[in-house]
């Protein structure tokens, strides 16, 4: 196994995380660092299943200890039938809430439909209330978590398209802020990351696509450092929150968008 680039390979040793939207490029990319850093248990949660059987794959081949859970986050009784289930399965010690299951539609607020702001609010927002909550019940327990969401960079401005999107990701941001403040005296720390556009499967430079190179270098353009954001870039700074080193931290909208927020074109 490969050494973390900021941990050691036991920093997170006898901890245990549970990742939702485990099957995705930057679930994989947290799980793999967790993995690098000596967590003692990941588990996935995911509705995908061929994907969350290749994400399990790759970090047996690390040497991680993986549980795999099916699950439709948007259901309220099967998200708590899951984690339920963890828990008689694999006990309650677990350390680390990392949530980072989201769904993006993008479409002109006059042209949105209600049925699409309902969907948005179901997986971005409430499946995180309502993961956090079943989650936090046993970290409350044992007067010790982490809690980090993967919230969205969208929330920092008005952008054409993403209006519905920024809505039900803005409610990330103050449930991460409340639960911070209602949490924080068992010792649970809470705390967003908020990404910019990244490089994963739903955003693939596609060779000889036209629209999709136009739009690869619209965003570069845009970043201040000239690169987009990747995975691997979003995975070290959920780290640093979930460790001792980030005691202090709590209640704080993180953005990861290479200072893109800060330009005004």
């Amino acid at each position: 196994m490969k050494k973390s680039g900021l941990f050691s390979t036991n920093a997170f040793s006898g901890k245990c995380v549970v990742i939702t939207g485990g099957a995705g490029d930057i679930a994989l990319a947290i799980a793999l660092e967790f993995a690098k850093a000596g967590i003692s248990k990941i588990a996935l949660l995911d509705k995908d299943d061929v994907m969350l059987d290749k994400a399990v794959t790759i970090l047996k081949k690390e040497g991680a200890h993986v549980v795999r859970v099916q699950v439709d986050l948007s259901s309220k009784e099967e998200l708590q039938m899951a984690v339920e289930k963890l828990y008689s399965s694999e006990g309650e010690t677990w350390d680390i809430l990392v949530t980072t299951a989201g769904l993006f539609i993008g479409t002109p607020l006059i042209d949105s439909h209600l049925e699409d702001l309902d969907r948005l609010m179901q997986i971005n927002a409430l499946s995180v209330l309502e993961v956090s909550k079943l989650i936090a019940k046993g970290m409350i327990k044992r007067k010790y978590g982490k809690i980090i969401h993967i919230g969205s960079s969208s929330t920092y401005y008005g952008t054409p398209g993403n209006g519905i999107y920024a809505a039900s990701k803005v409610v990330v941001n103050q449930l991460t802020q409340t639960m911070a403040v209602e949490w924080g005296p068992h010792n649970i720390q809470v705390n967003t990351v908020c990404p910019t556009v990244a490089e994963t499967k739903f955003l693939k430079f596609v060779e000889g696509d036209a629209s999709h190179a136009k739009l690869r270098e619209r965003l570069k353009e845009k970043m201040p450092l000239k690169r987009l954001l990747k995975a691997e870039d979003i995975a070290p700074i959920v780290l640093f929150l979930a460790s001792d080193g980030a005691q202090l931290i709590n209640g704080a909208i993180i953005p990861v968008d290479g200072g893109s927020r800060l330009v005004s074109t």
